[in-house]
C-alpha cells in the first residue's frame, strides 16, 4: 500500500510537476482548447437535434471531462434568459443520483458568458467520489467541463481542477 501511495504521489507531482508542462493541450473543432494530462479519447452523441462531442481522459487518480453541445440547430437557442434555465436542468441531472449530494455552487464573473461551477459528492462502488463541474455559456454552445475521483484523494483533484479549468481557452 505505501509503494501504491509513493507511486501515486510521484506520478502525479510528475504530471502537474509546477504547473502543466507535461499535459497536452487539446484543440477543438467547438472553439475551445484546454489541456489533459493524458491522451484523449472523444465521441460524438446527438440527442434531441443537439451535437455534442464528448472528449475525456483520466490518470492514476482523476477522470476530466468536456462535452460541446451544440444548440445552433435546436428549436432552444441559447440567450441571457434561456441559460439560467438550461443550466438548472443540468445541475439538476448532475445531482440527481439518490446518492449525490450538492456540496457547492457558484458563479464564476466573466463579461459576455454564463459560468457556472458545483462540487457534488455521488456514492460510486462503494467509494466517495467528488466531482467539480463548469458549465460554460457561450454564443450557441454549452461547454460542460468535470474532474473528479475518490474523495480520499481532494488534494490531488483540486490540483488537477486548478490546472485543468484554468487552461481553457476559446478561439
Amino acid at each position: 500500500m505505501f509503494l501504491f501511495k509513493l507511486l501515486l504521489i510521484f506520478s502525479f507531482f510528475t504530471a502537474a510537476g509546477n504547473g502543466n508542462e507535461l499535459w497536452k493541450r487539446i484543440d477543438t473543432q467547438e472553439h475551445i482548447s484546454f489541456l489533459f494530462p493524458n491522451t484523449v479519447q472523444s465521441l460524438t452523441q446527438e440527442n434531441n437535434g443537439i451535437r455534442s462531442h464528448v472528449y475525456q481522459t483520466k490518470d492514476l487518480t482523476c477522470v476530466f471531462g468536456v462535452v460541446c453541445s451544440d444548440f445552433s440547430n435546436s428549436p432552444l437557442q441559447i440567450t441571457d434568459e434561456t441559460a439560467p434555465i438550461i443550466y438548472e436542468q443540468m445541475r439538476k441531472t448532475s445531482v440527481g443520483m439518490e446518492s449525490a449530494i450538492l456540496k457547492d455552487e457558484k458563479t464564476i464573473p466573466y463579461d459576455n458568458m454564463l459560468i457556472k461551477e458545483i462540487e457534488y459528492s455521488i456514492i460510486k462502488d462503494n467509494y466517495e467520489m467528488t466531482y467539480f463541474k463548469r458549465f460554460i455559456f457561450r454564443d450557441n454552445m454549452v461547454y460542460q467541463l468535470s474532474v473528479g475521483g475518490r474523495s480520499r484523494h481532494r488534494e490531488y483533484i483540486l490540483k488537477g481542477r486548478e490546472i485543468f479549468f484554468n487552461s481553457v481557452q476559446f478561439k
